[in-house]
């Protein structure tokens, strides 16, 4: 079997945007993830697919870069394709079109498997690797290597997880924790224009923890470095790096 890239239509809900009327990056982010749930679901290996088989996909790191962001009501094209593998990495990259074309934003992503029962990653098994991967574009510089470490905490706040943080894999879903990232900030750096997100997912937490998260200034004052912490354990869950319009 052969993996072709796929093409998803969106519409920006009122729910999805900020009070200036343009879709957040986190709703962003889960169109993304959509996009790749019905790809994956045309060759048999969705994410239903592999809790069958007592596996599931796990986000490792995703890397996103956004030009315009979309308005409410308007429609958008969120094409996704298998874009690499590297040992147990699997890749995947997105780009984000207006109704007439316009390249709203790019992503590339970072993929694992879990085994659901022991909560540990597995070599991608042979019915995932077997299936050919055939390129649609020149993939996008993989994301890898390591983000800068928060050295000064500039802002933090608590985060009990609730009920509706959970996911399918029965833990804090990856859109939740950007969510915290950003929510830590103060609305004057809010209000500034967001153009990239680089997130590393290390760890799981589930319902009933405690998220600690962090944010200090990187290199330049326009690069925010971020952590995500357990309180329960001290384990570190997310690092990230998100680059703004310059702060003023």
């Amino acid at each position: 079997m052969k993996s072709y890239p796929g093409k998803s239509q969106f519409i920006v809900r009122s729910s999805e945007i900020d009070y200036h009327g343009k879709a957040t990056i986190p709703a962003l982010v889960s169109y993304m993830q959509e996009a790749a749930w019905e790809n994956t679901r045309s060759i048999g290996i969705s994410m239903y697919d592999l809790l069958e088989r007592g596996l599931t996909w796990v986000l490792q790191r995703m890397r996103v870069e956004i030009f315009r962001y979309p308005k409410h009501g308007e429609a958008i094209v969120v094409k996704t394709w298998a874009s690499g593998r590297e040992r147990v990495f699997l890749h995947r990259d997105f780009r984000i079109y207006s109704s007439d074309g316009e390249l709203l934003g790019q992503a590339t992503s970072v993929w694992l498997v879990m085994d659901v029962v022991k909560r540990q990653m597995v070599s991608v098994p042979d019915f995932i690797m077997d299936i050919e991967v055939v390129p649609n574009q020149e993939p996008l510089p993989f994301a890898k290597g390591k983000l800068p470490q928060l050295q000064e905490v500039q802002y933090a706040q608590q985060m009990p997880v609730r009920w509706h943080d959970i996911d399918l894999n029965r833990h804090v879903t990856n859109t939740r924790y950007l969510q915290w990232v950003l929510d830590t900030l103060p609305t004057e750096i809010l209000e500034k224009q967001l153009r990239e997100v680089d997130i590393i997912y290390k760890a799981e937490s589930v319902l009933g923890d405690t998220v600690i998260s962090e944010v200090g200034t990187g290199e330049t004052e326009s690069i925010l470095l971020h952590k995500l912490t357990s309180q329960q354990t001290g384990k570190e869950l997310v690092q990230a790096k998100t680059v703004w319009e310059v702060l003023s």
